[in-house]
């Protein structure tokens, strides 16, 4: 198993460095003479992958820029967490509006259409003079975004059905990257040109994306279940979906909750710092994906789900108390911290909700995005009251309580799974 995923990682990088990639796929290689075709396994995957890169990109590209979008259209914090905060709340209804889309069309066409919506806004807002305009625009990205990560899940889980950590941590590697990218690259870009430039960049690879999107094969049939009041209730009701689902969205709040503000603190210990440099910060973000990879090494060496996800919450609480040190590699160092103890939660409980039941997988699924992205979306707003009127240090330790407090919760609930089995 790890050497599969291993070389469906290098066939991802191979596919993303080489020019005209996607002719590998065709038997046309610029790079090598491996003979594939566009309906064979690997070049759906890797079509998912990338999909999933660049629209994870696309949400936290205007991270690493916020400083920057702050001087230049005169706004306030709050204001330009509106940024990230927009998608995320697309996000969090998603599973609710776009389960009922995946329904009645063809999913490659949903992934088409979204990703090309996605690549078409990125580009338009290169052109916007001022914060309405660029937040309007931002909207209406925010609208498609949904759509491509909800047809990319559904796609993904369609390849194979027996190995669903498998593919969700390949899925949460790929959005790792997409997040390195976009906070990474994107900041160390708009250093040596413009803002204008990484978001065109980015929009015309997504148009790239989305044409090799279209020759994946239609869907065979439609796995997407209606969500209702009465099943959300039903879910809910099951106290192993409540917690899971509550794991899901206290994770994402947190991780928002450091990351997006972390730029802020910087600029205040260093007003000088370039965009590079706050990006240079995310690099950390990279290690996400050696967690992701290794997430079933890491269930069986702490003895199961339960153990990997306490494990994570309390990796990921010390993260918050380093970042108390007011020092650029303290926060460089608590970077990788954080993510290794989010990636492990957020890929064992991407899991652990698909292996309780075989039933209903696309409102479990979905529920799960809805709760996850609604931590995001409050995460990414909410702490701003706290950092404006208290400071860094007391929303540090704000978020690393919550994180102790949720390895807590899952320690003292822990029953109920071996009840259920």
């Amino acid at each position: 198993m790890q050497s599969s995923i291993i070389a469906t990682m290098m066939n991802l990088v191979i596919l993303i460095i080489c020019p005209f990639g996607h002719r590998f796929y065709h038997g046309v290689s610029a790079c090598g003479n491996t003979p594939q075709n566009y309906t064979s396994k690997s070049y759906i995957l890797l079509v998912v992958l990338l999909s999933a890169m660049v629209t994870i990109s696309s949400l936290y590209i205007t991270q690493p820029m916020q400083p920057l979008f702050m001087e230049e259209f005169g706004i306030s914090i709050t204001q330009v967490t509106l940024f990230t905060s927009v998608v995320l709340l697309a996000l969090a209804f998603a599973p609710i509006v776009y389960g009922y889309l995946l329904e009645k069309f063809d999913t490659r066409k949903v992934l088409f259409v979204s990703l090309g919506m996605i690549g078409v806004f990125q580009c338009l807002l290169c052109f916007a003079q001022d914060y309405r305009t660029f937040l309007a625009l931002r909207l209406l990205e925010a609208l498609a975004i949904p759509a491509a990560l909800t047809a990319t899940l559904t796609t993904l889980m369609r390849i194979d059905m027996q190995n669903i950590q498998k593919y969700v941590s390949l899925y949460v590697a790929a959005t790792v990257f997409g997040g390195v990218l976009s906070r990474v690259a994107g900041g160390f870009i708009t250093s040596i040109s413009s803002w204008q430039f990484t978001f065109a960049a980015l929009g015309i690879t997504t148009l790239v994306v989305a044409i090799l999107s279209f020759r994946i094969p239609q869907s065979s049939q439609m796995t997407n279940a209606k969500i209702t009041p009465k099943i959300v209730l039903e879910l809910l009701k099951d106290k192993r979906y409540a917690v899971l689902y509550a794991g899901a969205f206290l994770v994402l709040f947190c991780f928002q909750g450091a990351l997006n503000f972390m730029p802020f603190e910087i600029k205040a210990l260093n007003p000088d710092i370039t965009p590079a440099q706050i990006g240079f910060l995310y690099l950390g973000y990279i290690i996400g994906i050696v967690a992701a990879l290794l997430v079933g090494r890491i269930k069986r060496l702490l003895g199961g789900d339960l153990r990997a996800i306490i494990f994570g919450f309390v990796v990921f609480g010390i993260a918050p108390l380093i970042m108390l040190i007011k020092s650029f590699w303290w926060l460089f160092f608590a970077v990788f911290v954080i993510c290794i103890g989010m990636f492990i939660v957020h890929s064992v409980l991407s899991a652990f909700v698909n292996s309780i039941s075989s039933e209903k997988k696309g409102i479990t699924n979905g529920l799960y995005l809805a709760f996850y992205y609604t931590g995001g979306t409050i995460g990414t707003t909410m702490p701003s009251y706290l950092y404006y009127h208290f400071g860094w240090e007391v929303l540090c330790l704000f978020l690393s309580g919550i994180l102790f407090a949720s390895a807590l919760m899952f320690y003292k609930i822990s029953p109920i799974f071996k009840e259920a089995k």
